[in-house]
């Protein structure tokens, strides 16, 4: 199931995720839910990230996180995504290892994990000149306080408790390596990521990330 989800199916991120935090120690409910993962993944095994052609060439990131959810450690969980074209080619849904005391600490760390992502990917686009790297890679959150809080810390007094590594992302943006930029939820392809969905709007962002049926 993990292989599955790190290769190609990153509609299962977040289910995943949650699962393996009881990998040492499961039980009855954690097996039900391992079973329900793989009768989907039966369901939609003809469905795979799907690369047009004639689609942007550029990378787009998108980032959001929830805010303390997990009722064990009431840690919070950061999700990103990175498109190329209309597929995914970059994901990760995972528990936060900081105690975030507010949503914007818990998105600002998302993000700030999101930047390091943009500027490998940047990297990589580079060397195999399927992208210009000079183009500064955007990434998207839904957080108004987080893009604020990106672009100017000295007004910022909640900043103070956040920990200097989370700042990386504030650097970035304020020395033009990357783009953050304002989203509003409903677009925001990461969303089903961070947190548990209704049907209708799992199946709308599982098309937005570009996984869908190859028929």
């Amino acid at each position: 199931m993990m292989y599955t989800m790190v290769a190609t199916r990153p509609d299962i991120a977040h289910a995943v995720g949650v699962i393996n935090k009881f990998m040492h120690n499961p039980g009855r409910l954690h097996w039900n839910a391992i079973k329900h993962v793989f009768r989907y993944l039966v369901g939609t095994k003809d469905h795979g990230i799907l690369f047009e052609l004639n689609k942007t060439s550029d990378v787009v990131g998108y980032t959001d996180s929830d805010f303390a959810n997990c009722v064990d450690s009431r840690k919070s969980t950061t999700g990103y995504c990175f498109k190329f074209g209309n597929g995914e080619i970059s994901w990760n849904s995972k528990l936060q290892e900081c105690m975030a005391t507010s949503t914007t600490k818990a998105e600002y760390v998302a993000a700030s994990d999101a930047a390091k992502e943009a500027l490998r990917l940047g990297r990589l686009a580079h060397t195999f000149r399927q992208v210009d790297y000079d183009l500064v890679p955007v990434v998207y959150t839904d957080s108004l306080g987080v893009v604020a809080l990106s672009k100017n810390l000295v007004h910022h007094n909640t900043s103070k408790h956040i920990d200097v590594r989370y700042h990386f992302v504030w650097d970035c943006v304020i020395s033009g390596k990357i783009g953050l930029e304002k989203i509003s939820t409903t677009d925001n392809v990461v969303d089903g990521m961070t947190k548990c969905l209704s049907a209708d709007r799992f199946r709308s962002l599982r098309q937005q990330m570009g996984v869908m049926t190859n028929r």
